[in-house]
């Protein structure tokens, strides 16, 4: 076996039984999940789920299409939506951000799907704000369906 095989493997076993975004479901399949999901809607900038990896210590940005974001602690709007329980959004120079609590367990979240659209003056919020949502939903569905 070569070295780069070796490390490979090893890094892949570290990934499976660290980086989990549900107690029983992979990283890599969330971020297949992500990926998925932001292809079926262009007008999605970056899609990114959060939560703690077992064995984590805190939440951290576990599937993204930016790859920058994989493994950097969650930001304090993504704390936010799952500790409160709510949506949260947030207006940027040329984007709009909406963070989704997901994964309900004992009524609090266990993650959190952020859904950023690139944006423009006169963009409706509460559009982009109800299509989150909906993303969000498919997202935590397909994850819950990994469980299976």
């Amino acid at each position: 076996m070569s070295f780069r095989f070796t490390s490979l493997l090893a890094l892949s076993a570290l990934l499976v039984s660290a980086c989990q975004s549900t107690p029983s479901a992979p990283c890599a399949d969330t971020q297949a999940i992500v990926e998925s999901v932001a292809k079926m809607h262009p007008e999605i900038a970056r899609l990114t789920v959060h939560t703690t990896p077992a064995g984590g210590s805190g939440p951290i940005a576990v599937a993204s299409t930016m790859a920058e974001k994989l493994g950097k602690p969650s930001d304090p709007e993504d704390l936010k939506a799952m500790a409160k329980n709510l949506t949260v959004t947030m207006e940027e120079v040329g984007s709009y951000d909406v963070t989704v609590p997901i994964c309900m367990k004992n009524g609090k979240a266990t993650a959190a799907v952020g859904v950023t659209f690139n944006t423009d003056k006169g963009t409706d919020k509460a559009q982009l704000t109800e299509l989150a949502n909906a993303v969000a939903k498919v997202v935590e569905d397909r994850m819950a369906g990994m469980k299976k």
